[in-house]
């Protein structure tokens, strides 16, 4: 067992030995003009016919240089070398024929004939024996002495130092060339990346410049090259840049920071690694990075806000465990849920019903729906039941947040409304509305009724009256007239009541007819032009020659056009004018009549369209108080509009506006069809 340990050892040591003696790449290209010099010197120094520079490998003995004998390589098993390597010592054999180990040796038995052996081992720096110098003669020597020892153990020293020399020239020119070559790629990385980089030296000089950098710093490589930096920007004394690149050097220890330089306006993330001499430091603009956080962190703000100042409760749910993952504050006085409830499934909350009253299974809830279906469901109105027993009637919208590839809902948000007191104050009005819908039915009911019962004697009186105006006296004529009048202005009421109450019922709907709105309103004024000339008032109709279609009814013009202009005479002291006008305006018929009457005070103006009114100055005049409430309503049913312009003492103008419609050629009956 140690006998194969040892031969183990051995062969360890033999394969290490001729891996150094391939790393000095000699027997490849030896130095052979030194090796010769050696050689030469070695034969007149030493008195020897024939000197060696001999290595050997594995299996030969490499002859590199000699002088007195011509050799190439010799096995290494006849080889006297070989043995010289076994030992540190320089090897000396006086007399070959007497010594065993070389006496049958064919270079002691025949040529060159071997006596006296001298062989120095060449030992690399790791303590590898290489190979020899070696000295050879044809006679014996007995007289190499310890000088000559030391001597040749110094030619072999020489051997080495030029082997060493040639060796670190060759690594040395290796280097230089990687190192070339290295500098090379480097430039071109670093020109090739994204961040912008420089070095500075050990003084903060910049010693490298990228043309990233150039571009970001706006100045060129030539204006930083060789000068300080706090001199190339002065601007970022003090401040951030100067304080962590000084620490990276002090400390040498990588730094990374985000900093905001004002003269380039750039927000600048930089990365600055201290290397023996210098710092280098990569950078790169981060302006619109930090502008987008901010921008998110607004947006978020805003979120925020709107969502903690909400009036409705906003909650989201986890749309696999059906649990809270949020709440707003309103949450908690809506639904009765504070943040302790994050965690806690949706049907804590309390129960559903419809706004009926009828339970709702939880399985029915909008969370289901909406995780089901992917979709929103908008303003469910429901009534809860919350877990405190108090009863609120909601109003629910959700919507789903789908995953990362919209494949699946991961959570449900919801936004739900207290609608309590609006469900409530609906139910009133609606009550309110049916209340008023069947007061007006009842009114409509009693005037007609009463109308009925009022126009049957009426009508008995006015025959009577116009009997009576025939027969009777010249002296009760006075009288008799007194009656009639007064008889037709009732009669003139209940027609405006009647009318009114089928407006306000919605019982009648406009007969659209294609008709001559010029026409009919020069008609109208001839009709009221004997009342204006009995109170001595100028009527002058403004009506354009040719003539204006527009789809109306005739009746409701007729009696919007009769209210109008009966109002602007009836207001009209004697002497003032009234003036009717008739144009067309963005597809509408505008209608304008205008007076210079007493005018309408201020206070009244809003009140003018209702009907039973009546303004201070109009106490002493004839009327129901119906005529402009009726006008108003019929414009309303043409899908018109009117409206007034007063000055108290000055005049009145009411200008109806009505759409001119599609005005066709009618049909023979003269209606649309």
């Amino acid at each position: 067992m140690e006998a194969l340990q040892f031969l183990n050892q051995s062969s360890q040591e033999e394969r290490r030995r001729v891996e150094t003696l391939d790393e000095y790449h000699v027997l490849d290209a030896p130095p052979a003009n030194a090796f010769r010099r050696i050689t030469r010197l070695a034969t007149r120094l030493f008195d020897v016919p024939i000197a060696m520079v001999n290595f050997i490998d594995q299996n030969e003995q490499w002859c590199l240089a000699a002088q007195g004998l011509s050799a190439r390589s010799t096995p290494r098993n006849v080889s006297f070398c070989a043995h010289a390597i076994e030992s540190d010592d320089v090897m000396v054999v006086p007399d070959a024929k007497k010594d065993p180990r070389f006496a049958s040796n064919p270079f002691v038995t025949g040529e060159p004939g071997i006596r006296f052996y001298a062989g120095a081992p060449l030992i690399a720096a790791n303590g590898h024996r290489l190979g020899t110098v070696c000295l050879i003669d044809q006679k014996p020597h007995d007289d190499f002495d310890d000088g000559d020892r030391e001597a040749l153990t110094d030619m072999a020293g020489v051997v080495m130092d030029e082997l060493s020399l040639r060796r670190f020239a060759v690594d040395l020119n290796a280097s230089k060339e990687a190192f070339r070559a290295s500098s090379k790629q480097t430039k071109r990385i670093l020109e090739s990346i994204t961040d912008a980089f420089f070095a500075l030296d050990d003084d903060f000089r910049f010693s490298y410049v990228n043309a990233r950098a150039e571009h970001m710093l706006d100045a060129s490589r030539e204006d930083l090259l060789g000068h300080h930096i706090w001199d190339a920007f002065p601007d970022a004394v003090g401040s951030t840049f100067q304080v962590e690149y000084e620490r990276a050097v002090e400390q040498q220890e990588t730094v990374e920071f985000v900093e905001y330089y004002p003269p380039l306006d750039v927000w600048f993330e930089v990365h600055a690694y201290p290397f023996r001499g210098g710092l280098s430091v990569y950078f790169k603009d981060v302006s619109e990075r930090i502008e987008a956080q901010r921008d998110l962190h607004r947006k978020q703000n805003l979120v925020d806000a709107i969502v903690g100042t909400s009036v409705a409760a906003i909650v989201s749910v986890d749309a696999k465990t059906g649990a809270f993952t949020f709440s707003n504050p309103r949450a908690e006085e809506i639904l009765g849920i504070g943040k302790d409830a994050i965690g806690k499934h949706q049907s804590e909350i309390g129960t559903l019903k419809a706004l009926d009253g009828s339970p709702i299974d939880e399985d029915a809830w909008p969370f289901y729906d909406i995780v089901e279906t992917g979709r929103q469901v908008r303003d469910l109105r429901l009534c809860l039941v919350r877990a405190d027993g108090e009863e609120r009637l909601i109003s629910v919208s959700g919507a789903p947040l789908m995953g990362p590839r919209d494949e699946e809902v991961q959570q449900v948000v919801f936004s739900i409304i207290d609608i309590t007191e609006q469900v409530q104050r609906e139910r009133e009005l609606k009550e309110a509305k049916e209340e008023a819908e069947r007061a007006s039915r009842l009114k409509s009911s009693f005037l007609a009724n009463m109308s009925h019962d009022v126009r049957t004697p009426l009508s008995s009186i006015m025959n009577l009256t116009e009997l009576l105006s025939m027969e009777a006296p010249e002296e009760l004529q006075g009288r008799i007239s007194l009656i009639e009048r007064s008889g037709l202005r009732l009669l003139n009421t209940i027609d405006s009541v009647l009318d009114l109450s089928k407006i306000e019922s919605g019982s009648i709907e406009p007969d659209l007819q294609r008709i001559d709105v010029t026409d009919e309103l020069l008609g109208t004024i001839e009709i009221f032009r004997p009342q204006a000339t009995q109170k001595n008032i100028e009527l002058v109709g403004d009506i354009p020659s040719a003539s204006i279609y527009a789809v109306l009814d005739p009746a409701y013009l007729h009696r919007i056009s009769d209210n109008l202009i009966g109002n602007a005479l009836k207001f009209t002291p004697d002497g003032g004018r009234v003036t009717v006008n008739l144009a067309t305006e963005d597809h509408h018929v505008v209608i304008r009549v205008s007076d210079t009457g007493v005018g309408i005070e201020d206070e009244f103006l809003d009140d003018l369209f209702e009907a039973f009114t009546r303004g201070p100055g109009s106490m002493n005049k004839q009327g129901s108080g119906l005529g402009l409430a009726i006008a108003k309503r019929l414009t309303e049913l043409l899908d018109g509009e009117i409206d007034v312009d007063s000055t108290l003492g000055e005049g009145t103008t009411f200008t109806v506006r009505l759409p001119i419609g599609d005005a066709v050629p009618p049909h023979d009956d003269g209606h649309l069809h």
